[in-house]
């Protein structure tokens, strides 16, 4: 059998801005998020499984501060709702 993935949102965490002041190609100037993920990888044909990790992931507007946008294309539907929100 094939082992399988479930990747599930355990919560969502948005953080305020650390300096508002900063400039707008700054991070400190926008809102940072904190995700965390459940996986849970199952087998049926393996006893020792399923297996549930946790893993944290922080998402900040900017990739580096140089202006450049974070791509969060690659994250569940919920997350990318709330990082188009706070971030539009």
């Amino acid at each position: 059998m094939a082992i399988t993935k479930v990747t599930k949102v355990q919560r969502i965490e948005v953080y305020p801005a650390m300096d508002s002041s900063a400039a707008s190609t700054k991070n400190d100037a926008h809102e940072r998020v904190m995700v965390v993920y459940e996986d849970t990888l199952d087998d049926s044909g393996d006893a020792d499984l399923p297996v549930t990790a946790t893993r944290v992931k922080h998402l900040t507007k900017l990739v580096a501060d140089d202006g450049a946008a974070t791509d969060y294309s690659g994250e569940d539907a919920l997350v990318k709702v709330v990082c188009a929100a706070i971030w539009a």
